[in-house]
């Protein structure tokens, strides 16, 4: 008799309501749980009277969609060589002020990947920025182009340097020569992956370049030091960024 009156009351509760409160007594929706909720088999969505909703293809996730009446299904799209990581971040940095440099030559020595950055380095204020890691497993990868120019001593050869660092440590480095006379420019690239860095917030990041053997020229990077070539805007400065981790 008591089970009779059970099974009565939530039918009463149903049709009085239109809504079902598991563990609640203020359900709020058609089925409202307060709890777990455990699914041996299929979650379909969209469904009607008389079709059975959706329950997603292999691979696909379930997604919240805003635009329609239900959620959906989403395919994950993952590039080749990526295994199981996602885009968590990307960001773009520019800079239209670049440096220059002139006067005797710099040091022309190697560089340590790890080393602090020395007054020698002229960051490109532009290309500053942070990046956040969450996972121990990770790739970050960089990708800077900027634009050199030498002017000044005629066919006199110039090298430079231009690196990456994160939190003031160079993380990749590049070096390179422009050979050619007054007003001779080149693209400059430089692309690095870091992989499984700790996870941090607000790691910092800049890119930074130095001279190197100059001959008395004047050095200009991410920047015209010759306008009759170039100008700033064809001797921008750009740093792109990308956080890749497992989704």
């Amino acid at each position: 008799m008591k089970k009779l009156l059970l099974i009565t009351n939530l039918l009463i509760t149903f049709l009085y309501n239109g809504q079902v409160g598991i563990n609640t007594t203020t359900p709020v929706n058609m089925l409202d749980i307060n709890g777990d909720l455990n699914a041996r088999k299929e979650l379909r969505t969209g469904g009607t009277n008389t079709v059975k909703g959706s329950a997603g293809a292999v691979g696909t996730i379930f997604h919240n969609n805003a635009s329609l009446t239900v959620n959906d299904w989403k395919s994950i799209k993952v590039a080749n060589g990526l295994t199981s990581m996602s885009l968590y971040q990307m960001s773009t940095l520019e800079d239209k002020t670049g440096a220059s440099f002139s006067g005797n030559n710099g040091e022309t020595l190697p560089y340590d990947e790890g080393s602090t950055m020395t007054s020698a380095w002229t960051v490109l204020s532009g290309t500053q920025g942070t990046f956040s890691i969450t996972n121990a497993t990770n790739k970050v990868t960089f990708n800077f182009q900027t634009t050199a120019q030498k002017t000044g001593n005629g066919n006199a050869s110039t090298s430079f340097a231009c690196g990456i660092f994160v939190d003031n440590k160079l993380r990749a480095v590049r070096t390179d020569v422009i050979i050619g006379g007054d007003g001779t420019n080149k693209i400059f690239n430089l692309n690095a992956t870091l992989a499984n860095l700790t996870p941090k917030n607000n790691y910092t990041v800049k890119a930074a370049c130095t001279k190197r053997n100059i001959n008395s020229n004047t050095l200009g990077i991410g920047r015209a030091v010759n306008t009759t070539y170039l100008n700033s805007d064809m001797s921008e400065s750009v740093l792109t960024l990308s956080v890749l981790q497992p989704y």
